[in-house]
């Protein structure tokens, strides 16, 4: 194809869409991360929350070796496939078709830092691909959904991704469809070209819309999640290329507490935030407040800070009001969906055997959506 036309048609193919999308019109996609490791053995009381997520990505995948891709392809299945067991299998499947009888769709989520050491050999990134196919086969998956994360190199990732899609077509064949998603940091850049391939090869990219703020590696601490930076990276950057109803939002149902420095505040030399913070999950909030803790609303990132009674200890956290200001923003631009990391952050058990549990976010932003 002609270049200019190729890149024309990536334009056309990958233009947002209008701001002024019928809400009515349009099912906003509820989904959740949930690590293997944080599985809640009661299925039974969870199912009714399960039930209100329309994905979950469960992160679940072998514990891989890149040099092992450089073995033959039976070595491999054999290896990671055949005889792979979960430390609580019989919990994993369980929760999978659990997922299954809420009729929801569970996707094992490939987490990794170092796929580049996979994707920059093609030998290599079709064998992960094919293992992972068989992979999902075995556990009886719903599809694949690939968290690379720090390492990326846009070219590699597109060319792995589209190495996956071909896998799962094979293994679906024309009985059965298979997704494909990709979690990603808000700050990548993607040509016209690479957008509207990504969209041909994908059903939808997860961007990580959250660590926006300092978190514990930075230097100086603010908002988790602000609503003014997170519409700055859709409309000025690269994501512009993309078709907003392939973009999903991601919301945090966790924050950062700060002790011994304010916000906005850079800490001294050879120092960093790990010194004076650390993960909280949303859950932590209520307790605080009851202990003299107060709210701090800052109009333009649509969220708030929450401080000690000494002012020496503050918080970064979403509240209902924060998730309101970004439900509202993603029905009126029509994006495909949100999805929360992670699902535990923000649960509270129940206080009687045989309730069921409570979501102090994603229950209230779930009802929100409901009203599409």
């Amino acid at each position: 194809m002609n270049k200019i036309l190729s890149f024309a048609l990536g334009l056309a193919l990958c233009m947002p869409l209008a701001a002024d999308v019928n809400a009515q019109e349009h099912k906003i996609i509820n989904a959740t991360y949930v690590v293997e490791a944080d599985i809640q053995s009661d299925l039974d009381i969870v199912k009714a929350e399960l039930a209100d997520f329309d994905f979950l990505y469960i992160m679940a995948g072998p514990q891989w070796k890149a040099e092992d891709f450089d073995l033959t392809q039976s070595e491999i299945n054999r290896k990671y496939v055949q005889q792979h067991e979960y430390k609580h299998s019989d919990l994993i499947k369980k929760f999978i078709a659990t997922v299954h009888e809420t009729g929801g769709k569970i996707l094992c989520s490939f987490p990794g830092t170092e796929f580049v050491d996979i994707a920059s050999s093609v030998d290599r990134g079709k064998k992960f691909a094919a293992m992972m196919a068989e992979f999902i086969k075995k556990y009886d998956y719903d599809g694949i959904e690939l968290d690379w994360e720090h390492t990326i190199s846009e070219d590699l990732h597109l060319r792995f991704m589209q190495e996956i899609r071909r896998e799962l077509t094979e293994l679906g064949g024309d009985t059965r469809r298979y997704w494909l998603t990709t979690a990603l940091h808000h700050y990548r850049e993607y040509t016209p070209e690479q957008a509207r391939e990504l969209c041909e090869c994908v059903d939808w990219i997860n961007i990580m819309f959250y660590d926006m703020g300092g978190g514990i590696w930075g230097t100086s601490p603010s908002h988790n999640c602000p609503l003014d930076q997170i519409k700055k990276a859709i409309t000025d950057t690269d994501w512009k290329y993309f078709p907003n109803d392939k973009l999903h939002i991601g919301l945090a149902c966790y924050g950062f507490k700060y002790k011994g420095i304010k916000p906005g505040e850079t800490v001294p030399e050879g120092k960093t935030l790990r010194d004076y913070g650390r993960y909280c999950g949303s859950n932590e909030l209520p307790q605080l407040l009851k202990e003299g803790w107060t709210e701090e609303w800052c109009e333009g990132p649509q969220c708030a800070y929450f401080f000690s009674p000494d002012k020496n200890e503050f918080m970064t956290v979403e509240t209902k009001r924060s998730l309101d200001a970004k439900v509202e923003w993603i029905k009126q631009n029509g994006f495909g969906g949100v999805f929360w990391w992670e699902y535990t952050y923000d649960w509270i058990k129940p206080s009687k055997p045989g309730e069921r549990g409570t979501h102090l976010l994603i229950d209230h932003v779930t009802s929100k959506i409901k009203q599409n």
